[in-house]
């Protein structure tokens, strides 16, 4: 009891507290207005403070306050001892409707019933109060419990949509951040890559050709220009979406050219076949089009190292069709895709699955590895 009493707020005591206030001044300084007091005023008193304590309780415990009630209007209701005070069947509505509105299982259902308890009673002894009336008090109970009910499946659907704002708000973070781990991926494990590749090249020809030294390291440094510039625009668009990607765009498909020259230079013995007009793809597409053949190229710089790799694009109906091979002899397990698989391939796979298009790797028949995607076209459903 004590702690229902630490959790009582205002709202809990207030309508109670001003109805036992009413039913005192009804009681003691004006009487009431219908049928005069038969007995000590001293039992409707206490039966006034314990009615108004039950409704107090009436949000945590709505049905047990409305026993409560029932049971101390009952218990003043005989022959010899009897009032009707309308502070009291004001608190009775109120129990009433707590049951409605805060009330739980079937339980909450007495509140239909219930009051005719004491209206029943009321009838039986006091002459002054018609059946007639008193039976459309009690049925008064019914649209009193209803407008209960009603206001708590109000609230029921208010915390319902607030639960699926919730629900899509984190599922729209959880996809910002899946975007935002696949962009960093892409960015810095091609960057890292060309970057530890060209350094192996300059300490390897240092001494014997220092002009060819003297070129890796110029295009370390443009490569870690280009990845640091990538990161920047990412950390922006990170700090506000809106104006991120004002100071530098995400590359997309017309720049797979330019990414394939760059991986030319960095050592990587790729050609490119691809038609003349560019594909008509979403800015998503085109810009999933262009990572995928970058993680591509990467993981064959990586670990297929000079052999020779080739890019074929092909339009096929309403579809963009990409295929990435390259005929080193190392199996899939040393190539880092199939054996183990890490953020570049799932990547990849959820950025062309997030496009409607479809992805498929694995070795060559006659060895080396192969990365196919599929893409559809603008407009295409």
């Amino acid at each position: 009891m004590s702690g229902l009493v630490r959790r009582l707020t205002w709202r809990d005591w207030a309508v109670p507290a001003a109805l036992w206030a009413a039913g005192q001044v009804e009681l003691w300084v004006v009487g009431p207005q219908t049928v005069a007091v038969h007995g000590p005023r001293w039992p409707f008193a206490v039966a006034l403070t314990v009615c108004a304590l039950a409704v107090c309780s009436r949000r945590t415990y709505p049905v047990p306050a409305l026993f409560v009630v029932v049971g101390a209007l009952a218990l003043t209701t005989r022959e010899d001892l009897h009032a009707f005070l309308l502070s009291g069947l004001y608190l009775l509505v109120v129990a009433v409707f707590a049951c409605g509105r805060y009330g739980r299982g079937p339980t909450r259902y007495a509140a239909l019933v219930l009051p005719e308890v004491p209206v029943l009673l009321w009838t039986s002894v006091i002459p002054e109060i018609e059946v007639g009336n008193a039976w459309a008090w009690g049925l008064n109970a019914w649209w009193v419990f209803a407008l209960g009910a009603a206001f708590q499946h109000e609230r029921l659907l208010r915390e319902h949509v607030a639960q699926a704002v919730a629900a899509q708000s984190q599922a729209e973070s959880a996809e910002q951040r899946l975007n935002l781990a696949r962009e960093v991926h892409d960015v810095v494990s091609h960057g890292l890559s060309v970057v530890v590749v060209q350094s192996e090249l300059a300490r390897l020809f240092m001494t014997s050709d220092p002009a060819r030294a003297d070129e890796a390291m110029r295009r370390v440094q443009d490569t870690g220009r280009e990845a640091l510039g990538e990161t920047r625009r990412l950390l922006e668009s990170l700090r506000d979406p809106t104006q991120g990607g004002q100071t530098a765009q995400a590359p997309t498909w017309p720049d797979v050219p330019e990414l394939v020259r760059r991986m030319r230079e960095s050592g990587l013995e790729v050609t490119l076949d691809a038609p003349g007009d560019a594909p008509t793809l979403t800015p998503e597409a085109s810009a999933t089009a262009y990572r995928v053949v970058q993680e591509a190229l990467t993981n064959a710089l990586r670990h297929a190292h000079t052999s020779p790799t080739s890019v074929e694009v092909t339009q096929q109906a309403d579809l963009l069709v990409i295929d990435v091979q390259n005929e080193s002899e190392l199996t899939s397990q040393a190539t880092g895709f199939a054996g183990s698989p890490g953020y570049g391939l799932s990547g990849m796979q959820e950025r062309v699955a997030a496009c409607g298009g479809l992805l498929t790797t694995g070795p060559r028949p006659g060895g080396g590895y192969r990365v196919r995607a599929v893409l559809p076209l603008r407009g295409t459903p």
